[in-house]
C-alpha cells in the first residue's frame, strides 16, 4: 500500500521512517527481535553470522542508527564458552534494560538461556552467573518461549521442554530471581513447576498476579487458555477446571499471543482452520475465562482477508479498548494489520475497511507490533531470504 504523500492515511507505510518506511538491518546480522524503548528509540537484538555472537543495535525514532550507543549504534557480545545462539527474543524492562532469551546449541538438542543487558547494551554481569542463566529441564531440548517481569522484580518464564525418561514434551513455569531459579516457587524447591503435558508457548500475567498460558489443545483442535495462581498451581475456578477452550467449529485453532488489559479482560489472537482456509482468530475473555459478551456478541471472531489465508501472531492494546492485530499471509508472507473497535467491529478509518496487506518486498513473518507515543505503528519480525538464513525486518505505519 503506497499511496501518494498527500493522500496517505492510517495503515499506510510511513515514508519518513528509515528508507521508504522500512529499516534495513546490516548484512552481518541474522534473525532476532526488535522492541520499542521507553523514550521511543528502538532496540534490536540478533544473531551475528558468527554463531557465538549476539549483536545489539539501537535506532532513533525515525529509524536512523543511534550513534551514541556502543560503536556507532552497535554493541557486539562474543561468548567463547558456547558455540551457537538461536531463536533470540527480547523483553524490554521498565528501566530500558532488557532480557534476551532463546536457544543455546544445535536445535533439537538445545538448552535454553536468558541474559540481561544494561541500557547501554552491555551484559549485566550481576544477573544469573556472570550475566547468564543456562538451564535444561529436559534431557533432549529446552526453550524459553516467553518471559514476563513481575512487580516484585522477579521474572516468570514459559519453558517448553522435552525429555526421554520418562517421556515428556510440555511446558514448565519457572520463576527467576535476578537470573537464578527461585526455590520458593512451586512445592519442589527447584524453582519450576510442570504446567502442561503438551506445549503451551504463550504467557501473560493476570491482573491479580497469576499467570496465563495459551496455545492449542493436545490434538490441535481447540485454541485454549489456562490460568495459574502465583505459586504455579492451576486456578481451577478459571473457565472449566482451569482451562478456557474457545468454542469454534471443528478444525484446528491456536492462540499465538495472549494479553491482559488493565481491567483484567484477556485478549487472545491466533489462527483457525475451521472451514474454507486458514484465517485470523481474535477473542476476548472475561477474567474468569468466560467469553466477553461485549466483544463480537460473545463469540470468537474469525476474520477473512479477501484472497488470502492469514494468521494473527501479535496484538497491541490501544486507547478506548480498541485493538491492533498483526500477522502474515500464508501465500506471500506479507504483513497484515487489522484495527478493531472495542466491540470487535473493524475500524473503517484504518487501511481498507479496517485491514492492511503490506508487501514489503520479502517473505516477512510479523512477530511484534507496538505503538509509538504519536500513534504510529511499528511492525517487526523475520524476513526470509535465500542466503544465508533469515534476517529481521522493521516497518512503520501511520496510525
Amino acid at each position: 500500500m503506497n499511496a501518494p504523500h498527500n493522500t496517505r492515511k492510517p495503515g499506510d507505510l510511513d515514508l519518513h521512517f528509515g528508507t521508504q518506511g522500512q529499516l534495513f538491518f546490516p548484512l552481518d546480522t541474522d534473525n532476532g527481535q526488535s522492541k520499542r524503548l521507553s523514550d521511543g528509540r528502538i532496540l534490536s537484538v540478533c544473531n551475528g553470522l558468527e554463531a557465538d555472537l549476539i549483536t545489539v543495535l539501537r535506532y532513533l525514532q525515525d529509524g536512523a542508527p543511534d550513534t551514541s550507543f556502543g560503536d556507532e549504534g552497535v554493541v557486539r557480545i562474543r561468548l567463547q564458552e558456547w558455540d551457537m545462539f538461536e531463536l533470540l527474543q527480547l523483553r524490554v524492562l521498565p528501566d530500558d534494560s532488557a532480557l534476551v532469551y532463546g536457544a543455546l546449541g544445535v536445535l533439537g538438542t538445545h538448552n535454553t538461556f536468558v541474559c540481561k543487558l544494561l541500557p547501554n547494551g552491555e551484559l549485566d554481569r550481576s544477573f544469573g552467573v556472570n550475566g547468564f542463566n543456562i538451564f535444561g529441564l529436559g534431557d533432549r531440548s529446552n526453550l524459553i518461549t516467553a518471559l514476563e517481569p513481575l512487580d516484585n522484580g522477579k521474572v516468570i518464564a514459559c519453558v517448553v521442554s522435552e525429555r526421554n525418561d520418562p517421556y515428556f514434551y510440555g511446558t514448565y513455569l519457572a520463576l527467576l530471581d535476578n537470573g537464578i531459579l527461585d526455590p520458593e516457587f512451586g512445592d519442589n524447591g527447584l524453582g519450576y513447576v510442570e504446567a502442561s503435558s503438551h506445549p503451551l508457548r504463550q504467557l501473560a500475567v493476570t491482573a491479580n498476579g497469576g499467570y496465563l498460558l495459551a496455545g492449542h489443545s493436545a490434538d490441535f483442535s481447540k485454541a485454549v487458555v489456562r490460568q495459574y495462581h502465583a505459586d504455579g498451581n492451576p486456578d481451577l475456578a478459571f473457565g472449566q477446571n482451569g482451562e478456557a477452550a474457545l468454542p469454534l467449529p471443528p478444525g484446528q485453532a491456536e492462540i499465538f499471543q495472549v494479553k491482559v488489559r488493565a481491567d483484567g479482560k484477556i485478549i487472545g489472537v491466533g489462527g483457525a482452520s475451521v472451514g474454507l482456509g486458514a484465517h485470523t482468530l481474535v477473542a476476548r475473555l472475561n477474567a474468569d475465562g468466560s467469553l466477553d459478551s461485549t466483544f463480537n456478541n460473545g463469540e470468537p471472531k474469525i476474520m477473512v482477508f479477501q484472497g488470502h489465508e492469514t494468521l494473527a501472531t501479535c496484538a497491541a492494546l490501544l486507547p478506548d479498548d480498541k485493538l491492533l492485530v498483526a500477522g502474515l499471509t500464508y501465500d506471500q508472507s506479507d504483513v497484515i494489520l487489522m484495527r478493531m473497535e472495542a466491540n470487535g467491529n473493524l475500524d473503517m478509518n484504518f487501511g481498507i475497511r479496517g485491514q492492511v496487506v503490506s508487501n514489503l518486498g520479502g517473505q516477512d513473518m510479523c512477530e511484534v507490533v507496538e505503538l509509538q507515543d504519536d500513534g504510529k505503528i511499528l511492525a517487526s519480525g523475520q524476513r526470509g531470504r535465500e542466503s544465508p538464513t533469515k534476517q529481521m525486518f522493521l516497518a512503520r505505519y501511520l496510525g
